[in-house]
């Protein structure tokens, strides 16, 4: 829960906005202290940032945003966004309207789409059940010839945009180790290092997103110099396992001190092997390193 600065400053609004939008047009109820100061929760954000979006980037009014928004929550039945679910569920029709929409090219209604499932799941669901296997059928797709490598771009920047609004919403603390996060030279996907980043952001770690077809010139200076003690790189073949660990041995040489972080589809084991930790791509096991490390 969330005092009202402390949600000014995450949503980049001014006070006197959020008690506005509450009080004229009941666009959320948050929760009371006992002396009567407001406490925001992560879905109350999460309502405000999509009203955010609607009025500064649409151009759409206060009020019929939030009848919209209202109108949106009687049409589906919403999860729980305090406690995002933690097993996979099945959102065939959002994927499927969302791929629609790719295929037209219609980025209007893509971006419509996005908004929409923002404010109705947490985000946690929209990125891990939604937009994850959105883009491994974009990709498929693409590989099949039925979408060009223009629909594959567009959507693909689109997506990577909403990963950078979330990313900059999360507070960070200096306790944490600095991370930087990329992709070796000759992987193109990044949809695993940004799900990752996003991970990470979402835990209070710093993260220096460089991200995918990234040459390791150049990067033994940055890591020497810079004070990093993470690295997190993803691959989304088992092919370019090889690649990725050459990397590791050359950097552990230019920083003895950092430590590597390996996951994505390439990865299919969880394993620790001195100062590197293979993690694949399943968020809970991911939740389960985390809780056992001392950082």
């Amino acid at each position: 829960m969330y005092n009202i600065k402390a949600a000014a400053k995450i949503l980049d609004m001014p006070k006197v906005t959020i008690r506005s939008w509450e009080t004229r047009y009941s666009a959320i109820t948050p929760a009371r202290t006992e002396s009567g100061h407001r406490l925001y929760s992560d879905q109350n954000l999460e309502d405000l940032k999509w009203l955010k979006i609607q009025v500064q980037d649409n151009g759409m009014k206060i009020s019929e945003a939030v009848k919209k928004l209202h109108a949106s929550r009687k049409q589906f039945i919403v999860p729980n966004k305090e406690q995002p679910p933690t097993e996979a569920m099945e959102y065939d029709e959002q994927i499927n309207q969302l791929f629609q929409a790719a295929a037209e090219m219609d980025t209007e209604r893509f971006n419509y789409l996005l908004d929409l499932h923002f404010s109705l799941f947490h985000h946690q669901t929209v990125f891990f059940h939604i937009i994850a296997p959105l883009m491994v059928r974009i990709g498929e797709a693409w590989e099949n010839g039925v979408i060009s490598v223009a629909h594959e771009h567009m959507i693909t920047h689109i997506v990577q945009q909403r990963f950078n609004q979330f990313f900059r919403v999360f507070p960070v603390s200096s306790k944490l180790p600095k991370v930087i996060a990329l992709s070796p030279s000759g992987e193109q996907h990044q949809l695993g290092l940004l799900l990752f980043t996003l991970f990470l952001r979402e835990n209070g770690f710093s993260v220096v997103y460089i991200g995918p077809d990234t040459p390791l010139d150049g990067l033994e200076e940055m890591v020497s110099k810079q004070n990093f003690k993470l690295m997190c790189m993803s691959i989304a073949s088992s092919k370019m396992l090889p690649v990725a660990n050459r990397y590791i041995d050359a950097l552990s040489k230019a920083n003895p001190e950092m430590h590597f972080i390996l996951g994505g589809r390439g990865v299919d084991y969880e394993q620790v092997e001195g100062n590197r930790w293979y993690l694949g791509s399943d968020v809970n096991y991911w939740k389960e390193w985390l809780d056992t490390q001392n950082f």
